[in-house]
């Protein structure tokens, strides 16, 4: 009794030392999914919530911004430098979901409020990453973190010619790690389900992860999204700290529970306990979210907690091998890829080529998203269209009814009958579905005579014929809306 008292107290006495020696740790999580005047996103605010629950489990005093506009951002991000600036700070975190743009190098963080009409706007109405990170450069902090899930194409492309795809590289000041959802100049998924790809592989990998540097978490985070994404989705880091940081606490030494009484009650886990880390698994709603904590629970197999894990991982195996019943993803080489919503389905469209930019127009696929029939893509190859294809992927399963497609350029008659016209498609889909079907030479939105597809994870369609321009060879299509 005498040794187990004396190993006690030695126990709580490192334990207070390690508590006093910690120091605080701040995280400012913001998400932007409703944009007033460009593409919104559905699952910024969902990330967000995710990542604010995570980092608080992990210790963190979380701020969390939903749906900012300019103001409120500007405000947060100068109250989290100044918390940052305090004694004693161990950590601070700063994490983005939403809309980013890349501008000649420098990267943008829009608030839900912007209205972009030129490029020469953007340092006006969005936030520069590279601004923040001087404010953070100044932070007392031993480690600082920067997490932007921000990659999403730009959405303001019509308006912002010299724009490039995705978020650049920034070089990491000292004692600061930045983790991008995906490579520098690439475009990350948003997500067909409540997370991002990103954001639920990195609540997942933190929430997970006891013991782990944070290198190793972003490194798991990197493995799980690469098998997701089926490797379109790359996540990357620039780091320039020195020592080890844990989210999550090292394992306790193993001396700690021999110096506990036998047949202690608070060995067990108490019911709130195993409430809160059930609503966390809930959150993040992944197969290794639900399996760590049946795993932790192992020894209560009929605890109503772990009833209902077990369920949810075998509806998430359910949905999984329904999946895996599509075709994968054509591996055709695709010249660009945007995000958009088509009609009210969002989802990743990537050609096969782009007609480059003439003065001040733009002909990007991003074009079939904007909901004018003004603009238009345009195929960019020296041909007349023949063999164009247009590759729309959803992340999952959808259901697919109808799709619609104004041919042409329509911006007026005049240019749409001096540009080639689309005059027959291939359609194709990961359920098998192969067709062929020929479209009206209109520049008004046409049904496809089509059955309805079912539930597909990607569409093709491949030009086979056209109708030739009077003066241009190239071929157009001004919209595409699925249903």
């Amino acid at each position: 009794m005498l040794r187990r008292f004396i190993l006690l107290s030695a126990a709580v006495l490192c334990f207070c030392s390690l508590q006093a020696s910690a120091g605080e740790r701040y995280a400012l999580v913001v998400g932007n999914s409703n944009y007033s005047h460009t593409t919104p996103l559905a699952n910024p605010g969902n990330d967000a919530r995710v990542m604010s629950s995570v980092l608080t489990e992990a210790g963190f005093e979380v701020t969390t911004l939903l749906d900012a506009d300019l103001g409120s951002m500007k405000k947060a991000l100068l109250k989290f430098g100044r918390q940052l600036r305090g004694e004693g700070v161990d950590a601070g975190l700063f994490y983005y979901a939403g809309h980013g743009v890349q501008l000649e190098g420098e990267n943008y963080l829009v608030p839900v409020s912007a209205a972009i009409t030129s490029e020469d706007e953007i340092d006006l109405e969005a936030v520069n990453v590279n601004s923040f990170l001087r404010v953070m450069n100044s932070s007392n902090a031993d480690i600082n973190i920067i997490i932007l899930d921000a990659c999403r194409n730009n959405p303001f492309a019509g308006s912002a010619r010299s724009a490039a795809r995705g978020l650049a590289p920034v070089d990491a000041p000292k004692g600061t790690i930045i983790a991008y959802a995906t490579a520098p100049g690439d475009v990350a998924l948003d997500g067909s389900g409540g997370n991002s790809p990103y954001t639920s592989a990195l609540a997942r990998a933190i929430s997970t992860g006891k013991g782990r540097t944070i290198e190793a978490v972003f490194k798991a985070a990197r493995s799980e999204v690469l098998a997701v994404t089926q490797e379109r989705q790359v996540p990357w880091e620039t780091s320039s700290i020195t020592g080890d940081f844990y989210f999550s606490s090292q394992p306790v030494p193993a001396a700690l529970p021999e110096a506990q009484p036998e047949n202690s009650a608070a060995a067990a886990p108490s019911s709130k306990d195993i409430e809160r880390k059930y609503a966390l698994a809930e959150r993040i709603n992944t197969r290794g979210a639900w399996q760590a904590f049946i795993d932790a629970h192992s020894d209560q197999p009929d605890s109503f907690y772990v009833v209902l894990a077990l369920e949810a991982l075998a509806a998430l195996e359910a949905e999984a091998a329904r999946v895996q019943r599509h075709l994968p993803l054509p591996g055709v080489p695709m010249a660009a890829c945007h995000q958009g919503y088509f009609g009210r389905i969002p989802g990743e469209l990537c050609v096969s080529s782009e007609l480059p930019d003439q003065g001040q127009n733009s002909y990007t696929g991003d074009m079939m998203s904007d909901g004018r029939l003004r603009t238009a893509w345009i195929e960019g190859r020296p041909d007349d269209g023949i063999g164009e294809i247009l590759r729309f992927s959803f992340g999952g399963p959808v259901d697919i009814s109808r799709i619609l497609v104004a041919n042409g350029y329509g911006k007026s008659w005049d240019i749409f009958t001096k540009n080639s016209r689309v005059r027959s498609l291939e359609v194709m889909a990961s359920n098998g579905f192969r067709a062929s079907v020929q479209l009206q030479d209109k520049s008004e939105a046409q049904v496809l005579q089509l059955p309805a597809l079912g539930e597909v994870s990607w569409i093709t369609l491949t030009i086979t014929g056209i109708y030739p321009g009077t003066r241009y060879r190239d071929t157009a299509i001004s919209e595409i809306q699925l249903q």
